[in-house]
């Protein structure tokens, strides 16, 4: 009998540990606000992506996971620090979208007109962040790793030195994001 109750008292533990490490996970991640996506399609490729035509190569080693969302961004608003496993494609709309990125500290305004240009590509697993002082419309297509279910976004909980704020300048690594 002792075994069985060791066995139980190690299960319960484990089961614990787990429980609290998703709680500090879920707490510790930078959430956004006023950053509402609109999923319009979800779907697979089952096989490997090999296309090469007019100076665009895009290609895959498995089977891909592939959505198209809507993102509104509101005046103010900002998605939360996060990476994307595989890359998305984001077309500014409407408005002017900052991108914070972790991995240089530097940020880029996008959005029609603007010298930057109204697209830009996330692409990296080092954590970003996108922000609009006067709110935005984004259009963005992401394209993954295959997986079930399908992972399109990961929470990040660093928040580098170069946070920025919701107005879109550099803070001081505080998460205020210009709230005071």
């Amino acid at each position: 009998m002792r075994p069985l109750r060791s066995r139980k008292k190690w299960s319960a533990a484990i089961a614990g540990f787990v429980a609290v490490g998703v709680f500090a996970a879920v707490a510790l991640a930078s959430p956004g606000l006023g950053f509402v996506p609109t999923t319009y399609v979800t779907a697979t490729s089952p096989g490997e992506i090999h296309a090469n035509h007019d100076g665009i190569k895009l290609q895959t080693k498995g089977p891909t996971d592939v959505r198209v969302q809507m993102i509104v961004i509101a005046p103010g608003g900002y998605s939360g620090w996060h990476h994307h496993p595989g890359i998305v494609i984001a077309s500014v709309a409407s408005g002017a979208v900052t991108f914070f990125s972790q991995s240089d500290c530097s940020s880029t305004t996008y959005g029609p007109g603007l010298p930057a240009g109204s697209v830009f590509v996330e692409s990296d697993n080092a954590p970003g962040q996108a922000s609009s002082v006067g709110g935005a419309t984004v259009y963005a297509t992401f394209i993954a790793p295959h997986a079930d279910p399908p992972v399109f976004r990961i929470e990040d909980a660093v928040q580098p030195p170069c946070t920025p704020s919701a107005d879109g300048e550099h803070g001081d690594g505080d998460n205020n994001h210009g709230e005071h």
